[in-house]
């Protein structure tokens, strides 16, 4: 990215959820939510990624929830979608299907099938940036088993479509030493408890979690670090620490999912294998939620 050109992905892009009634994805919900995170001040939306359980969506659950969320933005905010799969031909399928519904670009873990090497993730990025859009590489270590380092991300710098990546490696030092190594990349933090530290190393955007439950204070927290008022932003960031830190732990899907019944949205059950939290777990977000909305309740937010 040139120094001085303005960032394609800045903002907060929201990793939507997905609302379940009955067994099946309800994408009217689903549209209502996404009109909700747009009027609040999401930058933009990417459904279909790990937080929207794409594992377990059904094909045509899949590409109405991609047409869905084009149709609700009406045009205000891009759509990113999650085109994650296991082969290049099933992540290239989804960025065509992104791609016909509108989408403005798509996000990519490695290939999910198995670890690859970096010559693998290399050339599965490279098919699918044969479609055409741009892409968010996504750096997930913890689910894929491979870890998009500096030095691999690099190479992948050198596929135009290639324009961003998503870091959840919760290693805050990344942001730096990928802006050093690959200075074409836009960083987006990815890990919801490590954004603060993540814009202060020059990240341009943050894909959040808990900004489904949260969205007018996570956009408050980044206008915040944009401005440079980081003594501000920590304030805020210190009172929303204890729920935003469900990110990054194996059951964010149902503790994002319960924030939003909390903050008073349907969030709606999981899908298997996950199951939902224990009793213990699901209070601990539950105080955490309450606490952050009694603290930020105020005419500003």
């Amino acid at each position: 990215m040139c120094a001085d050109a303005p960032a394609r992905f800045a903002g907060v892009y929201a990793a939507t959820t997905t609302p379940f009634r009955d067994g099946h994805a309800e994408i009217g919900e689903f549209a209502a939510h996404c009109a909700w995170l747009i009027d609040a001040g999401v930058a933009g939306l990417v459904p279909n990624g790990s937080l929207g359980e794409y594992e377990v969506l059904s094909d045509s659950e899949r590409a109405e929830l991609v047409q869905m969320a084009v149709f609700a933005s009406m045009g205000r905010v891009p759509v990113v979608p999650g085109v994650s799969g296991k082969s290049a031909a099933e992540a290239c399928r989804w960025a065509e299907q992104a791609a016909e519904a509108g989408a403005a670009a798509v996000m990519a873990l490695p290939p999910t099938s198995h670890k690859p090497t970096d010559d693998e993730v290399v050339a599965h990025f490279t098919e699918i940036a044969r479609v055409g859009l741009p892409i968010i590489a996504y750096n997930n270590p913890f689910s894929t088993r491979v870890d998009l380092t500096p030095d691999l991300l690099a190479r992948l710098a050198e596929i135009e479509q290639v324009q961003a990546v998503k870091e959840f490696s919760q290693d805050v030092r990344r942001v730096a030493q990928i802006r050093e190594q690959a200075p074409r990349l836009e960083v987006l933090c990815g890990c919801d408890d490590t954004f603060v530290e993540a814009m202060l190393l020059g990240a341009a955007g943050w894909i959040a979690g808990l900004v489904n439950a949260l969205p007018v204070q996570s956009v408050q927290l980044y206008q915040l670090c944009q401005a440079g008022e980081f003594v501000a932003a920590a304030e805020l960031y210190r009172i929303m620490l204890p729920i935003l830190r469900w990110d990054a732990d194996p059951r964010f899907v149902q503790a994002i999912k319960l924030a939003q019944e909390e903050a008073g949205r349907y969030g709606g059950p999981v899908r298997l294998p996950r199951l939902p939290l224990p009793a213990g777990e699901a209070d601990e977000v539950r105080t955490a939620m309450q606490a952050v909305l009694k603290a930020t309740r105020t005419d500003a937010l």
